[in-house]
């Protein structure tokens, strides 16, 4: 009783913990949406460097914000994926084993219904997995950026019932790890925004290695969406994306044009961020 009792107040303060980093987080966006994007009537364009003579001091103090926020939010996804993996899906392995042995003797038609629920217990058990995966990205770690999007996009067009095909023209293995992770939670953002409001059925990702950059671009064909909701601070999941992206001094571009589709291209240099070996998004 008394774990459970401990187990009820941790999921609690997770809870409460989420909802204050997402609250801030959606405050922060909103500023920073005002201070570094510009808007036109089908494009939003960001760029760190954009005014730096008159925003400087404020694109710092976002900046600095925006590392912290981010910073525990990733930790927090990364803990809370290993709870899934470790425990909750641990648990639902053993109740599938243990429906499977006491089913053992009965009558065909109780065995019939077991069965059955051990099948829910299975597909309880493979969202789950997927849920872990995407809150903590390991083959990000350990395969690299490209396979790390492959798989990402099996997952999400195998649920979502959709095709999103993936292009590589080039990207090392070897990225430095804030480049991989940005890029990476970029890619997941758009492609959850586009699978949830495009309407659209396939989608593009274009990964490409240029000189001293990275260049990503996502690609639908939907029903676009509203750029002037966007300029009035409805698209937070946009702004997460600039955040991410100005963390690695790179820029992101945004089309959409209704009953067109939508167009995302985000550029990273690779020389500015050579030095770094810790994931600061």
């Amino acid at each position: 009783m008394e774990k459970r009792l401990q187990r009820k107040k941790l999921v609690e303060e997770n809870y409460q913990l989420g909802s204050s980093v997402k609250d801030l987080l959606g405050l922060q966006h909103q500023v920073a949406f005002k201070l570094l994007s510009n808007v036109t009537n089908n494009e939003i364009y960001f760029s760190q460097s954009r005014d730096a003579k008159h925003h400087s001091i404020a694109e710092g103090v976002v900046a600095d914000i925006s590392r912290a926020l981010i910073q525990a939010q990733e930790e927090e996804r990364a803990r809370i994926a290993r709870e899934l993996h470790d425990d909750i899906n641990q648990r639902l392995a053993l109740l599938a084993i243990g429906i499977e042995q006491v089913g053992e003797g009965l009558p065909p038609q109780v065995q019939s219904h077991l069965r059955k629920l051990q099948q829910q217990v299975t597909e309880i058990s493979t969202d789950i997995h997927a849920m872990a995966h995407e809150l903590h990205c390991s083959s990000l770690d350990y395969l690299g950026l490209v396979p790390a999007v492959r798989k990402l996009a099996r997952e999400l067009g195998r649920r979502q019932d959709i095709e999103i095909e993936v292009k590589d023209d080039g990207v090392p293995k070897h990225l430095p790890s804030e480049i991989s992770l940005c890029l990476f939670r970029v890619i997941q953002e758009a492609l959850h925004n586009a699978a949830k409001h495009s309407g659209a059925k396939r989608f593009e990702i274009h990964l490409h290695k240029m000189a001293d950059q990275i260049h990503v671009t996502l690609r639908d064909t939907g029903k676009g969406f509203d750029i002037e909701a966007v300029r009035n601070g409805k698209g937070l999941g946009l702004a997460s994306m600039q955040e991410r992206i100005s963390m690695v001094k790179g820029k992101i571009m945004i089309r959409s044009e209704q009953a067109v589709g939508t167009s995302i291209q985000a550029w990273v240099p690779l020389q500015a961020n050579t030095g770094s070996r810790t994931a600061n998004c």
